[in-house]
């Protein structure tokens, strides 16, 4: 009998399944041999070492896991230069033959962690991966446990006695931004070194310091993005991808009448749960504000109050439309405030101006490298113009980018991708931030890509845990096994009908 070599995975604990036993022995056996590493590999960086690690969840125990820290290049062109410790955690395999590649999850954002999603609700979807193989929780460079900047001090507060003047408001947070650049650069932070690319470079690294042939890859959001990246950049060490909620190359700004095509498709189901017209009700709203600025005190804010415009209330529901959690309250903030109260509306305004006002360097460095091409602006700005919500998805961006002088990764970067690696692309036809298109439009260029198609899900948590057999389809599709079906249904958003529901 021979090893398989995709299962040597550094000093991985045998797991307690015979399986488990057999692939463990396959690690010692390969241990004890004498390194072979490729040309490629010959200056691959030092064998990852893992030590035990008790992983708490928020609702699922303390899991058994390992810990180690890889230390990469900050600008892999540099390779003899300063560098970044990234943290990865291990989750052991409790099943499998074996011979599945271990899969680095990529979280989303971007500076999302991969550690913490698997601590929260979505922790039965790695459970369920792990029966295959080894699941790597990786923290991008930038983000919690792998060396995060310093946050900025800078932070944009909007007057609430006005309303958000888009213009105004663009040029404010552009010198909010520029502060935050220039308190990061003081403080010896290399902002260059946070880019799509960069990360991509990481993920090959991890690779080799585990001596593995091959890794798979699992992403959502902004790791599909990032994926995408790794694809391009170093297909050849990639066993299998999975995508969840598609970003493409050239997606960092999103199409303004996506919005508007998932407002439609809302209103078809608010319908059937007694809320009509529900793009009629954005319109009136829009213009009644437009029309007269209103003041609202927001329940989640302690009656915190906020005087609410056009571009306020634009912004506002066009965010929410892209995720269940803000989805469900939507008909009930537009009926309240067409019978003049506003309260809900406030809330969702201020969120949205906090989250506006601040910054993060790894965040912020990393979207303007993934930048946007100049087809791509000039189809947004066209979008723009015919959506109800105008630019308002991607404010403060493009424009905010413009002059900070950071780093873009230019065309070749953004350019359209050939890959025989296969790829899942999993969508949710109510996602909002990562429409169903996105992946439509890469699935020509992929010659072992497969779509699974979510009905009724968001950009959410019903995307991961709506139906059990879109963890099943994950786990079956890293593990080589066909994809048993091209859809799956889960249950459509239940709207709120009643603030005391909230």
């Amino acid at each position: 009998m021979s090893c398989n070599p995709l299962s040597v995975s550094g000093n991985r604990s045998p797991s307690p399944r015979w399986v488990g036993r057999l692939a463990g022995m396959c690690i010692a056996l390969a241990a004890a041999a004498p390194a072979s590493a490729s040309a490629s590999d010959a200056d691959a960086p030092a064998r990852l070492v893992f030590s035990p690690y008790a992983m708490k969840t928020q609702k699922h125990g303390t899991i058994a896991a390992e810990e180690a820290f890889l230390e990469v290049p900050r600008r892999h062109r540099e390779p003899d230069g300063p560098r970044i410790r990234l943290r990865v955690v291990r989750l052991p395999a409790t099943g499998g033959d074996g011979r599945t590649a271990p899969v680095v999850y990529l979280a989303g954002g971007p500076g999302g962690s991969g550690f913490g999603t698997a601590l929260g609700p979505r922790w039965p979807v790695f459970d369920r991966v792990r029966r295959e193989t080894d699941v790597l929780l990786l923290d991008q460079r930038g983000t919690d446990f792998s060396e995060m900047p310093p946050e900025c001090p800078h932070a944009h507060r909007f007057d609430d006695t006005r309303p958000l003047q888009r213009d105004a408001a663009l040029a404010a947070l552009r010198d909010t931004a520029a502060s935050c650049i220039a308190q990061w650069r003081e403080a010896g932070v290399d902002l260059g070194a946070y880019t799509t690319a960069e990360s991509a470079d990481d993920i090959e690294d991890l690779r080799r310091a585990m001596g593995l042939p091959r890794i798979s890859l699992w992403g959502m959001s902004y790791g599909t993005h990032l994926a995408l990246a790794t694809v391009r950049r170093h297909g050849p060490g990639l066993e299998r991808v999975v995508l969840m909620g598609t970003e493409g190359p050239d997606d960092t700004i999103k199409l303004p009448l996506a919005a508007d095509a998932l407002l439609a498709e809302l209103a078809v189901v608010a319908r059937e749960q007694g809320f009509d017209d529900l793009q009629g009700a954005v319109r009136r709203v829009l213009e009644a504000v437009r029309r007269q600025p209103v003041e609202a005190g927001s329940p989640m804010h302690g009656g915190r109050k906020v005087v609410i415009g056009e571009y306020d209330a634009k912004i506002a529901i066009a965010n929410a439309l892209g995720r269940r959690s803000t989805q469900r309250m939507l008909p009930l903030l537009l009926r309240e405030a067409e019978a003049g109260d506003y309260a809900l509306l406030a809330g969702f305004v201020l969120m949205m101006r906090e989250s506006l006002g601040t910054f993060r360097a790894m965040p912020l460095a990393t979207d303007i490298a993934s930048g946007q091409s100049p087809q791509r602006r000039a189809l947004a700005e066209a979008q723009a113009r015919a959506s109800l919500f105008g630019d308002a998805l991607n404010f403060p961006f493009p424009e905010l980018a413009d002059g900070l002088g950071l780093i873009d990764l230019g065309e070749s970067f953004r350019g359209p991708l050939r890959s025989d690696v296969p790829v899942l692309f999993i969508s949710g036809t109510l996602d909002g931030r990562t429409p169903p298109a996105n992946a439509r439009a890469l699935l020509p260029g992929f010659s072992q890509g497969r779509q699974l198609l979510v009905r009724g899900a968001s950009h959410d948590n019903e995307l991961w845990l709506g139906n059990a057999d879109i963890a099943a389809n994950i786990a079956g599709f890293l593990a080589g096994r066909p994809l048993a079906v091209e859809a799956l249904d889960v249950p459509l958003p239940t709207f709120v009908t009643r603030k005391a529901d909230l």
